[in-house]
Order: C-alpha cells, then structure tokens, then sequence
C-alpha cells in the first residue's frame, strides 16, 4: 500500500535497467540513445521505500550477492593462474636470451607466447551502486558489469555523499549527463593511467525524504547544469494512515509481480550483445515506426509550442526540451518488457503510452517546482489551518496546539512561525490578553478568521 506512484517509480526504474544492456533507442532526428531513464523520488520516511525496492529488484539483488562470493574465489584462481603465467613467462624469456647470444625481440616474444594467453581477469558482478564516485564509477566500469544501476532507497547517501559535494558536484552531474547520452567515458590521469571505456550505461533511481531530495532539486548546479532536466521527479503523496488491511500477503505471492519479475529476471540474466571486448555493449538498436515518427514530429511541435514565453511549459524549458527524447526512451522500455529480446521496433502504441507518461512528469515537475520553494512556515501554516477546522475551533490558545496539535508543530519556535504567517495573510487575529479560552483566561489567544483552503 506504498503510494502508486512510487511503485511505479520503482518498476520503470528496475525495467530500464533491464532494457539498456539490450537495446539502444534511435530517435527519430537519428540520433542513437541508451533506455537508460534517471528517475527521482521523494517519499516521506516510513513509506516503505526499502520494501519496494526489495519487491522489485530482491532477486536482482540476491542473484549479485550470489555471483559476488562464487567471484572471490575465481579472483583468487585468477591470482595464481597470472602468478604462474608470470613465472611461466620470466623463465621462457631467460631461457630464449640464453640459448641464443643476442637474442631478439621476436625471439623473446616467441618464447613467451608458448607460454600461452596470459589470463584474463574475471569480470566483478557487481552491478548496483549507491554512492560511488567519477573515479570509483570508472574503475567498477572498467573491471566489472558494463551495466549498472546507480539506484538506493536512500538518497540521502548519495546527495550528501562525497560524489555530490561542493568539491566534486560539478564532475559528478557532468559525468552522469555524459552516461545519460551514451558518451564514451574517458578518464586522463598523471597517477594510474588513462582509458576510454565504450558501450556502458547507467541507470539511476534515487528514493530519498523531503528534506534531502529537495536540496537536490533547488540546487542551482543541478539546474544549471542540466541534470535534473534529465530526471524524471515524483513526488506522491503519502498513504502514511490510510494503509488498513484485512490480512496480510507477501509480495511473492502476487500472480502480477511473479510475471513481473520473472521478466526482469528473464532480460538480466540474458548475455547481451557485446562488441570487440566483452565488457563494451554493443546494443540492438530499436527504430521507431513510421506512425511512430509521424506521432513524433506533432509531439516536438507542441511541446515547442508550450515553451514558448507565457506558456504553458515556459518555465520548465529545460525538462521539456527533453520531453520527446524521455517519451522515446520509455517506449523502448515499454517495448522491450512487453516483446523481451524479440523487439525490433517500437510502434506508434509504445511512444503513445510513453508521451502520456512524460506529460505527467511535466505536470509533476510544474508542481514540484512550486512546492520545493514554499517555506516550511507555510506549509506548517497550512496543516495548522486544516486540523483548527477539522475541530470546529474558532479560537485557540497556543498550548492546546503544542499538546494535542499536529505534532510537527509541538514545538513552540515552529509554532509561533506557523501561527505568525495566518496571522500576516488575515487567516487568524491576536485576541485580547486575558480572552477566556476553554475555559482558560489565556495570555496569548488567537480568533480564526478564514481557513485556509
């Protein structure tokens, strides 16, 4: 009973993850785009983030557990077997300078190759990460899975994690926008070398409380620098309360989330294509239908239309502008979970259902935007007004609200905050000292004007 769009939030997290080791995306500009989606949720704490994500990814995640310790002792065969191969090698190499006096480099390189491939390492099964930095990303890149999810139920790791402070924010959303559009990731270092890796991708997921996640989406870098346009934020509202049961089922048991895991699990397992390395995805790339495309172009248009000045979309430019290429990516998705490996296109229902997707995103973004910058004094203003009229109290004293009030506000400095906004936008009046209330000759009272609606 977690808020639905939270669910959501998570599955369409969990199937892009699926997808993007698979399939690319060509938008109907022609440019070719990882199914990678970067999805934001906030949700209050309690409202059962982590058992989402253990409804949704627990097998993924048992499966890396597993793959993890049968990982350790194939690194420690790996160590020997180079050891080996080392000493193999060094011998081979003496002996070819020995039996013959000035000995050349072809003799030498035939001498070692007898020696036979030296090994290769295996590759980390590691695939979800919750906090790592460029440097850290780009290592678990180049030594294990070319796909992984940078997902967490708690963002807070991430957003005040060393990968987004002051000192390395700017390289870190930077890094994760190069991913978002499939960019090669090239590291250049004086200490421990340089190399681009090819064909990797990332997903991301963040599920963190209010008062984290809204430092990440007023963050004028994350702005400015175009990540959060590249994000998909939900914001629920909370079930806290209203979650009563007549009995109680575990997750497993639904027939629909059996199916829907059975998929996942289907796509996660399945070795993708890969290119000349078998670290570097080389994607099937998914076009669009003709119809698809028409769809497209009158889509563009319109949401050209609502970035106009005055419109409707005028300030969210930046999310809309990457409105189309979000509703491709969904699609793709949508695609891919429904037809499996078989895909090979996505029709013009597929970028329907993904367009009606990413316009609920726009209408969530228009709402978050205004919620993010409302002051905690107004909303507390807001929940006072509401429990005064739940009650039929038309006048107060300030100590039955910090003893039975909401119990956000049974602190008198947040009280005092709250009380002072109704009282400054004519919601509430300062009575008289000494006015009785509740049968109570109050030195502080308050007659309640209007309530707020």
């Amino acid at each position: 009973m977690a808020p639905l769009t939270m669910c959501c939030q998570s599955v369409l997290a969990a199937a892009s993850l699926a997808a993007q080791a698979h399939f690319d995306i060509r938008l109907p500009w022609g440019q070719i785009k990882p199914l990678a989606l970067f999805l934001l949720t906030v949700g209050d704490s309690g409202e059962r983030k982590s058992a989402l994500d253990e409804a949704v990814l627990g097998a993924a995640r048992a499966q890396e557990r597993a793959d993890m310790e049968s990982y350790a002792s194939d690194l420690e065969r790996y160590s020997l077997e180079l050891v080996a191969w080392e000493e193999a090698a060094d011998a081979a190499k003496r002996n070819a300078t020995k039996t013959k006096s000035g000995a050349s480099k072809d003799d030498v390189f035939l001498a070692i190759q007898q020696c036979g491939e030296k090994p290769a390492a295996p590759v980390m099964p590691m695939r979800f990460v919750s906090d790592p930095t460029v440097e850290g990303l780009y290592k678990l890149l180049a030594a294990g899975q070319p796909s992984v999810a940078l997902f967490s139920d708690e963002g807070g790791l991430l957003i005040g994690g060393n990968a987004l402070n002051s000192d390395n924010a700017l390289k870190t959303m930077a890094r994760w926008c190069k991913l978002w559009d499939g960019s090669p990731f090239d590291r250049v270092r004086a200490s421990d070398g340089s190399g681009v890796l090819y064909g990797r991708r990332m997903a991301m997921h963040q599920l963190a409380q209010p008062e984290v996640m809204v430092k990440l989406l007023s963050d004028r870098l994350a702005n400015g620098q175009g990540l959060l346009a590249r994000c998909l934020v939900a914001w629920p509202a909370s079930t806290i309360g209203h979650r009563h049961v007549s009995h109680f089922e575990r997750v497993g048991d639904r027939p629909e989330i059996r199916r829907l895991c059975a998929v996942l699990k289907s796509l996660m397992e399945a070795a993708p294509r890969t290119g000349e390395s078998p670290q570097e995805l080389d994607p099937v790339v998914l076009p669009l239908s003709s119809e698809a495309e028409a769809l497209a172009v009158v889509a563009g248009n319109q949401f050209e239309t609502l970035m106009a000045a005055g419109a409707d979309l005028a300030e969210l430019r930046d999310r809309t502008a990457k409105a189309l290429e979000n509703a491709c990516r969904i699609a793709g998705v949508l695609a891919v979970i429904e037809r499996g490996l078989a895909a090979r296109e996505v029709d013009r229902s597929y970028l329907e259902r993904g367009l009606t997707i990413v316009q609920w995103y726009l209408g969530e973004a228009l709402r978050i935007r205004g919620a993010a910058a409302i002051p905690q004094s107004v909303l507390d203003a807001e929940a006072l007004s509401g429990w005064l009229q739940e009650r039929g109290l038309g006048i107060f004293r300030s100590k039955q609200i910090l003893n039975g009030g909401p119990s956000q506000l049974r602190d008198k400095k947040r009280l005092m905050a709250c009380i002072n906004e109704l009282v400054v936008n004519g919601y509430l009046v300062e009575n008289e000292r000494n006015t009785e209330v509740d049968g109570v000759k109050a030195r502080l009272s308050w007659s309640v004007l209007h309530y707020v609606v």
